[in-house]
């Protein structure tokens, strides 16, 4: 897009060392991602699920504005670095709370609703993106910044009208707040046996993660910050020891060669292939 390497002039083709720049401004996400995913673990755990999502939101648009709003590269990049990290949270803590409020029989079919969503979602960036490119000025690259920080709005105030985890619940001990969050999630009264039996099998699970640590981690019981960080850290050992670390391993690997097929690269820098039979720049651009 001539409007934005207009104000970027450090990725342009013509400028030293262009493809570093290019390269750790869309790096930039990713790192974020990285550092968002890593840390909403916690953060879910103490606030709740639908809290969290709050928060990963907050930070996202604040890397969107810094996004729209953004008068050189280094203000860019630091911006979606910010935002990055407020798509990690969001790529964990979602999936996390559709899993815990979902029925057993429609958990599966949801989350992969969810990964539809996010790649229907990338598809009408992409084409938007492409639309904006033939308005004049600077508006044609920060409009797509912008238009980002809707459907992050929508989520924010609509996740404020949804009930907390039960299991969350069932985690802190608030039982009764639990079956009344489930009832409200399954749309039964809590006298239902059904709504009484995921009740009951919620908080034996709860109980038993609990018994499990308190075995596992006698001596960081006690409730204190520095036991919960300890606790935190030692629940990260656990997945690789003897007992666990087959399961951590399998997921591991998923997500890894999923990335590591090169879809990323693929759909990132796409565009500065330059094929014979795609050498016309608009051809590139649409494909």
């Amino acid at each position: 897009m001539e409007q934005f390497l207009g104000r970027f002039t450090s990725v342009s083709d013509k400028a030293a060392g262009a493809g570093f720049y290019k390269g750790l401004l869309t790096a930039m996400i990713e790192l974020g991602a990285f550092i968002g995913a890593l840390n909403q673990g916690w953060i879910a755990d103490k606030i709740s699920r639908k809290y969290s999502i709050v928060v990963a939101v907050i930070i996202f648009t604040l890397g969107g504005i810094l996004q729209t709003a953004s008068m050189n590269y280094a203000m860019l990049t630091i911006a979606r670095l910010i935002g990055g990290v407020g798509v990690g949270m969001l790529s964990m803590v979602a999936p996390l709370y559709i899993s815990e409020i979902s029925p057993p029989e429609i958990r599966g079919s949801l989350l992969v609703l969810e990964e539809l969503s996010i790649v229907g979602g990338i598809c009408i960036a992409y084409w938007i993106t492409y639309g904006t490119r033939y308005m004049p000025g600077e508006w044609a690259w920060r409009l797509p910044f912008l238009l980002q920080m809707i459907p992050s709005t929508v989520l924010a105030l609509g996740i404020l009208f949804l009930p907390f985890s039960p299991r969350w619940l069932a985690s802190k001990g608030r039982d009764d707040e639990a079956l009344q969050s489930l009832g409200q999630l399954r749309q039964l009264p809590v006298t239902d046996v059904r709504v009484q039996q995921e009740w009951f099998d919620i908080r034996a699970e709860a109980a038993f993660h609990r018994q499990t640590n308190a075995i596992k981690h006698p001596d960081l019981q006690r409730n204190s910050k520095v036991n919960s960080i300890k606790l935190e850290i030692a629940s990260w050992i656990d997945c690789f020891r003897k007992g666990c670390w087959r399961r951590t391993h399998v997921g591991i690997g998923l997500m890894f060669f999923q990335q590591f097929v090169g879809i990323n690269a693929l759909v990132g820098h796409c565009t500065l292939r330059r094929p014979k039979e795609l050498a016309d720049r608009e051809q590139r651009i649409a494909i």
